[in-house]
């Protein structure tokens, strides 16, 4: 009995369609998001400081996949739009804790909301449990590195 093997043409295929996909949901936050003034991309850093995933730069970095100069330069529009601060961490002199400022924590279940629209929209036709296997799929996938 032959064994069946995926051609690398079919798993190129996967990959690219991955990339279309993550592409399309962001430019489709991002025009969600435009009347906020924020873009997707920082709106994974406010997500992830709103759910506790991250509290400093350098946790976001993991989370987010960004470099840290990337990184620092989203904190800072952050901070220019007062929706985040840097406080001093209380356990090491040289680090910053990051957290939303009062007018971020009010504006961030907004931007939830139009998230929620974008991911409706794309996710939404998907049973629970076509979503909890392609969501296993995409862990399986990560835990390769």
């Amino acid at each position: 009995m032959k064994k069946d093997i995926t051609s690398y043409e079919q798993r190129a295929h996967v990959g690219r369609l991955l990339h279309r996909s993550e592409s399309r949901l962001v430019v489709a936050l991002d025009k969600e998001l435009e009347p906020f003034g924020v873009t997707a991309a920082q709106y994974v850093i406010l997500a992830a400081l709103w759910y506790d995933r991250a509290d400093t730069a350098a946790q976001l970095c993991k989370e987010l996949s960004y470099t840290p100069g990337a990184m620092t330069r989203m904190i800072d529009r952050l901070e220019q739009k007062r929706l985040v601060c840097r406080v001093p961490h209380p356990d090491s002199r040289r680090a910053n804790k990051l957290e939303l400022t009062e007018p971020g924590r009010a504006t961030f279940p907004e931007l939830l909301a139009a998230s929620t629209t974008v991911i409706d929209r794309y996710f939404g036709g998907y049973s629970a449990s076509e979503l909890a296997l392609l969501e296993s799929m995409l862990e399986r996938m990560l835990a390769q590195e």
